[in-house]
């Protein structure tokens, strides 16, 4: 297995314990224990994807690692949540491919890892969306926990024009009521047309991690926070003064589904990830939900 996929391989890697008692991490209050870690940094060290110096690693390379281990966990509770479990089949056929492939000088951790991980990516890939009244529910609850978020939003330059915009909004705008609001308000070049309906690569629903990936921070932290048909409090970003509006479920019902199913598995992962209680040691960094990875303190 060429080394260069070793980084990719980590993207939900699964590992086991191994009884250490110090945690790196925790996740919903199971642990991501330091010895998992350390154990990852000494193998991606030993086939020349970690180098040591002064013997650290590079403190990019761990908090991209533990990131990656916090995954795996996330990974593991969604999986036993929707009663897909990794299986003897699912290990099996791994194991069979990699035996296929060139993996001299791997230490036999890292050959495991690699294992579970694809084992993990195999059971995932079954996972199927909830029930439409459960997917119903949760969105109007939390709507992030499903790893989507279909959201509308004005911009304007001012926060005083933002306050007037959502006095005008009330408390509880219909779809119809904040779309021909955002177009008599909104800078944003065709708000009159889109009435602010984001939209992304998988249409009018976007996952979590394009917005992570590719929107301002405070605009996400806006949206990460929003609750389902309320109008948030003026939030500040680069571009502007945002009002930012999780859309009602009747509203985006077809496009959510739609997109949920087709790939259910990722985005509840996502979601997980959003959802979930993370806390990182100190020593690590911290956890940035509105990046969902570890980052510097």
């Amino acid at each position: 297995m060429p080394r260069r996929l070793i980084a990719l391989l980590l993207s939900t890697v699964v590992l086991a314990s191994c009884g250490a008692t110090q945690n790196a991490a925790s996740v919903n209050g199971v642990a991501v224990l330091d010895a998992d870690l350390e154990q990852t940094v000494k193998d991606f060290a030993t086939v020349g994807e970690s180098p040591i110096v002064d013997g650290a690693a590079d403190g990019e390379t761990v908090r991209g690692l533990l990131t990656s281990l916090i995954r795996a966990e996330a990974t593991n509770q969604l999986l036993a949540e929707t009663g897909e479990p990794v299986t003897d089949a699912d290990l099996d056929k791994v194991r069979a491919e990699i035996s296929q492939q060139n993996t001299e000088g791997f230490p036999q951790t890292l050959i495991d890892l690699i294992v579970e991980l694809n084992a993990a990516t195999a059971a995932l890939g079954r996972v199927r969306a909830p029930e439409a009244s459960v997917v119903a529910a949760r969105y109007e609850s939390n709507p992030k926990s499903l790893g989507l978020l279909c959201v509308r939003h004005l911009v304007v330059e001012k926060e005083s024009t933002a306050r007037e915009a959502l006095a005008e909004l009330g408390a509880n705008p219909s779809d119809e009521d904040f779309a021909a609001v955002a177009g008599k308000y909104s800078i944003e070049p065709n708000a009159k047309q889109s009435g602010g309906a984001l939209r992304g690569q998988s249409g009018e629903c976007i996952a979590l991690n394009e917005y992570q990936a590719g929107f301002d921070p405070d605009f996400v932290r806006g949206a990460f926070d929003a609750r389902t048909g309320v109008p948030t409090e003026p939030v500040k970003s680069s571009f502007g003064w945002h009002i930012i509006y999780v859309r009602p479920f009747t509203a985006v019902s077809e496009s959510l589904s739609a997109t949920l199913n087709s790939a259910p598995g990722e985005y509840l992962l996502l979601g997980t990830l959003a959802a979930a209680d993370i806390s990182v040691a100190s020593r690590y960094g911290k956890w940035n939900p509105l990046s969902g990875q570890v980052v510097a303190p």
